[in-house]
């Protein structure tokens, strides 16, 4: 590596962890998170709903996505309601970054490898790379989750999840 390269990745490094006030941390997730929210809420409204005897593909993403709103906003009005003070956290742990980058892999390989093996591998790295569960039990707790979800999805709701190669 040149010098220059060194330089510039120490300086990039340097940049992360940051500090930043708590409070001022939580209301701003909160928002980004309803951001998101608002974002699965009009996707989701674009798909079939169904009704409550027999829900649509859209029906349990609108669900969850107006929660994540609700939520969001009670936990921002919550946090600025709160007196301020000057706790800190650190913006850019290891493991918020392991998450994120793993979560971003889902999209990428949903469709190629199919759904329960692109969520068993996010299952697995998360708990083995974040929550030091040895592997041999992050790959069983995995395997079971995928079983559960594969009967949630496939038998009690009848939808078709991506299989993938499979």
């Amino acid at each position: 590596m040149s010098g220059r390269a060194i330089d510039g990745l120490r300086r990039f490094t340097g940049l992360w962890p940051r500090q930043v006030r708590l409070r001022n941390g939580v209301v701003a997730s909160a928002c980004v998170l309803a951001a998101i929210g608002a974002l699965f809420i009009w996707q989701a409204s674009l798909l079939d709903l169904g009704d409550f005897g027999l829900p649509g593909p859209g029906f349990f993403p609108l669900a969850l996505a107006i929660l994540v709103v609700a939520l969001s906003i009670i936990i921002a009005l919550g946090q600025w309601r709160t007196v301020s003070n000057d706790e800190s956290f650190e913006l850019g742990h290891r493991d918020v970054l392991i998450v994120f980058a793993a979560g971003l892999m889902v999209p990428l390989l949903f469709d190629f490898l199919g759904a329960y093996i692109t969520l068993g591998l996010f299952g697995a790295a998360v708990l083995i790379l974040v929550a030091r569960v040895s592997p041999l039990v992050s790959i069983a707790a995995c395997a079971l989750g995928m079983v559960a979800s594969f009967y949630f999805f496939q038998v009690l709701l009848g939808l078709q999840m991506p299989m993938g190669p499979f």
